[in-house]
């Protein structure tokens, strides 16, 4: 994953050498809400014929964003940046079986979430002079990592680890403010699907422009 973050970045910086703008480095912070939450993982247990119990804390969970982009004039850009969508733990109790029989049979009952690489074109409708609306269209490069455990039915604690990866298509939306020539607060929602699931992000930024000409 480093390596494609600097193969993209250095595509990325190349390309200033040639055309007059901007780049702009960021980050942001937020939450996190994923499709999965106890009821859904539960109703999909016993849709299993399972009698374990699942409990998460996956479905609400911080994210974070740190990016660079290029602004080719004041509409268009790309964007590149490294995305955390949080963490998301799940436990099973009254597990009746192995837990690799257990997951097995229900190997996608988890919510999802992801770290990765986000390469995106970026488009920005002037409101007034100091605020815009951004809108984003991208490809999302991740892999993820599960720890799911619990204690089975003898009351011993059983585990497994489960990794994942995949890239997919995602969009976003902000408002963004200029607080200065260089300095700007911003305020997202972008959408992800990991592995058929819907993740929405809801996230407070600051962005800081360096002029290059």
């Amino acid at each position: 994953m480093i390596k494609k973050l600097e193969g993209l970045l250095v595509g990325l910086l190349s390309c200033t050498s040639a055309l007059a703008g901007n780049i702009v480095v960021g980050g942001s912070v937020g939450v996190a809400t994923g499709g999965e939450d106890v009821a859904s993982l539960n109703n999909q247990l016993l849709e299993n014929g399972f009698t374990a119990t699942a409990s998460t804390s996956g479905d609400i969970r911080t994210a974070w964003k740190a990016s660079v982009g290029y602004h080719f004039d004041s509409k268009w850009g790309v964007d590149l940046a490294y995305i955390d969508l949080g963490e998301a733990t799940v436990s099973f109790s009254g597990i009746e079986v192995p837990i690799d029989v257990l997951l097995d049979g229900i190997g996608d009952i988890h919510p999802r979430t992801a770290q990765g690489v986000k390469l995106s074109a970026l488009y920005q409708y002037q409101i007034n002079k100091s605020m815009h609306i951004q809108g984003m269209l991208g490809i999302f490069d991740w892999d993820a990592s599960y720890n799911l455990g619990g204690v089975d039915a003898n009351g011993d604690r059983v585990g497994i680890k489960v990794n994942q990866e995949g890239s997919d298509v995602t969009a976003g939306l902000g408002l963004v403010h200029r607080l200065t020539n260089n300095m700007s607060w911003h305020l997202d929602w972008d959408f992800y699907e990991i592995d058929s699931e819907p993740v929405n992000v809801f996230s407070f930024g600051l962005s800081y422009k360096l002029n290059l000409f």
